[in-house]
């Protein structure tokens, strides 16, 4: 109460109220719309190429998600695995690569 500068608990406790109101709201919408969820990306079916040339695309596709996933997140083990699966991928895209008939 003192810190607020009020004379009063009763005025404190109103500031609470409000407080309290706003957090439920805020945590309502965040629930209905989480901010943190990448959004799934729309691939046209008219740009995927056929074979191997398409399954390349795919996993550039999916090591370019992993890394921007894994950026987001902090330091830690899940960050770490992350990189790892993402360095294993870098290895399956170049020998995919070789597959290609000259």
């Amino acid at each position: 109460m003192k810190l607020l500068g009020h004379t009063s608990a009763d005025m404190t406790m109103q500031y609470l109220d409000v407080a309290l109101q706003d957090l439920q709201r805020e945590f309502r919408l965040a629930r209905e719309k989480p901010r943190h969820l990448v959004p799934q990306p729309r691939a046209p079916s008219a740009s995927v190429r056929p074979g191997l040339e398409g399954l390349i695309d795919s996993l550039l596709a999916a090591q370019h998600l992993l890394e921007m996933f894994r950026r987001a997140l902090p330091d830690g083990t899940s960050r770490r695995r992350l990189d790892r699966l993402s360095n294993r991928l870098t290895k399956i895209v170049l020998e995919t690569r070789k597959l290609r008939t000259p």
